[in-house]
């Protein structure tokens, strides 16, 4: 180790001698002085040197690249060669599309059950919504939501093998033209499986949606007409329909059937607003589920909701019906529990209360 330790040092110093002769040398035949420029750089003289440019005699660029630094070769000509037709915008790889990806959402309600014909709910929903630009060439985003929900139930005694718990995995799009304009579309489609994984059949595939045409009165004033497609059994599609005032930049009312809300801002929390709010909806879903009996089957729960509550975000989101969370209470009624295969036990839950918290919904 000593040895080969010696060794280096000798070769380092071997080295240095040789730099400081070559450099003692390279000095001693260089008399020369740095002089005066010999150009004007204030002046355009042909003298200057100038910019280096691709092609360029001297330049030692070469040639331009035929193809960009970084991802596939150039398509096409103009600023938008490598256009998406669809999106309007460059091709990406398929991570890329996490720079679409606005925040996380989730919401969690709960319904209080009882005993007998009571059943105990708890509702999760979680998604994350993707924004893509300029959807085919309208200047309006088409939003994309893959959706996860579960489903916890316990009871009822009356029907003993209802199972504990389903889910859902959807995916959801909605496009919707500038709602600010004189007349306003509002279209979206969800495709999704609902079950509870034990079992697996067309029913299990719903197709729901919404189209809503709107026309503007005034700055205050929108009208709105259209349906909700639902795809349950016992309620296909509802109709809908409602007006939407705005007297102020602190109050709005939508008495918009099957969802009516009236907000009114409350109070602000550093760059948040806060609201109060109450609303209305038809609430509930659709399932197939397996019975202890080895049989597929499907279930509807079917119910009405008036709900009062907290909701913040930016007051622009606020103002436009939009916002960041809420926190609400609300009276669940009219409650009614369905079966495909077996109508006979279709029940009716008493009126009980739901408490339901959400971030991004």
């Amino acid at each position: 180790m000593i040895a080969i330790r010696s060794i280096s040092t000798v070769f380092l110093l071997v080295g240095i001698v040789f730099f400081a002769e070559g450099t003692h040398a390279q000095t001693a035949d260089d008399d020369s002085s740095l002089g005066s420029p010999q150009f004007d750089p204030y002046e355009n003289s042909s003298d200057a040197p100038g910019t280096p440019s691709f092609d360029a005699a001297g330049s030692g660029l070469g040639a331009p690249p035929n193809r960009p630094w970084f991802g596939e070769a150039y398509s096409g000509d103009g600023e938008n060669g490598n256009q998406d037709n669809l999106f309007d915008r460059t091709r990406t790889q398929a991570s890329d599309l996490l720079r679409f990806a606005e925040s996380p959402r989730i919401q969690y309600g709960w319904i209080n059950g009882g005993s007998g014909q009571d059943i105990d709910i708890g509702e999760l929903e979680t998604s994350v919504m993707f924004s893509f630009p300029n959807f085919l060439q309208t200047e309006r985003p088409l939003l994309v939501a893959p959706t996860f929900g579960l489903q916890l139930w316990s009871g009822p005694e009356n029907v003993p093998d209802m199972p504990g718990s389903a889910y859902s995995g959807a995916l959801a799009t909605r496009w919707y033209t500038d709602p600010t304009a004189r007349f306003s579309v509002d279209a979206g489609i969800t495709v999704g499986v609902y079950t509870d994984f034990q079992t697996l059949t067309s029913d299990s595939l719903r197709l729901t949606g919404h189209g809503i045409f709107a026309v503007r009165l005034s700055d205050d004033t929108k009208i709105k007409l259209g349906i909700e497609y639902l795809d349950r059994m016992s309620t296909k599609m509802l109709p809908a329909a409602g007006v939407t005032l705005t007297p102020n930049e602190m109050t709005r009312l939508d008495l918009y059937f099957p969802r009516p809300k009236i907000s009114q801002y409350f109070s602000s929390m550093q760059t948040m607003d806060v609201w109060w709010y109450a609303s209305g909806e038809y609430g509930g879903g659709s399932w197939t589920i397996k019975r202890d009996a080895g049989f597929s089957d499907q279930i509807d729960i079917n119910d009405l909701r008036l709900n009062v509550g907290f909701e913040f975000g930016l007051a622009e989101q606020l103002r436009a019906g939009n916002r960041n969370g809420f926190l609400e209470l609300g009276i669940v009624f009219d409650r009614e529990v369905i079966f495909r295969r077996t109508p006979s036990e279709k029940f009716s839950p008493g009126s009980t209360f739901m408490i339901r918290a959400g971030f991004g919904y």
